[in-house]
């Protein structure tokens, strides 16, 4: 991952100039992340692909509702893991309808539209819940999950036991599914954020 620097002024640009060589930067310096967690979850060269392109193209696409981000590599993964909610919600509803064995191959976006608004809001409820870990559980959590950091280079980083980062780990999640228990969406992101 290239490292990217000044940004909140690159995604101001994009938001507020249209800026294609700030989005350039942007999607130069987490292309790779975006696409390393969707194989990870899918284990699909070319869904994994598509997966990170949507979620650039939506990006784009959706510019100007975004709103303010704290963290937007942790933004971007979250939304990828959206898209592939979304596009498992359309995959079987197509499947069930069709009663085929064959997938559908549509993007979520040409079906119902991503739903910026939606996303935004669970994004930012996940990231209020996130917030609330004690400092050093909520430091692990991003950086296992957002980062991909293994529980070996996190005991490293922390100069800590193994056994101490799979404790934070476990208490993050287990306080997280707790207190996202009535949100099913923020739920399953959740999960495929903790596998």
């Amino acid at each position: 991952m290239n490292p990217i620097h000044n940004e909140d002024l690159l995604l101001l640009k994009i938001q507020q100039e249209d800026d294609e060589v700030s989005f350039k930067l942007l999607f130069d310096g987490y292309w790779e992340v975006l696409f390393l967690h969707a194989l990870k979850k899918t284990k699909s060269k070319d869904l994994a692909q598509d997966l990170a392109q949507e979620t650039f193209i939506n990006f784009w696409k959706y510019r100007k509702s975004i709103g303010e981000v704290q963290n937007l590599k942790s933004y971007l993964v979250t939304m990828m893991k959206y898209q592939f909610f979304k596009w498992i919600d359309q995959e079987k509803i197509v499947f069930d309808e069709l009663n085929s064995a064959m997938p559908n191959s549509l993007c979520v976006d040409q079906v119902d539209g991503f739903k910026i608004m939606e996303f935004n809001e669970l994004y930012t409820f996940l990231m209020e819940k996130i917030n609330e870990l004690p400092v050093r559980s909520k430091q692990i959590y991003l950086q296992s999950r957002f980062e991909n950091k293994t529980v070996k280079e996190l005991a490293e980083t922390y100069s800590i036991a193994e056994s101490t980062v799979r404790n934070h780990l476990s208490q993050a999640n287990a306080k997280l599914q707790t207190q996202l228990e009535n949100n099913l969406m923020a739920l399953a992101i959740l999960a495929s954020i903790v596998n």
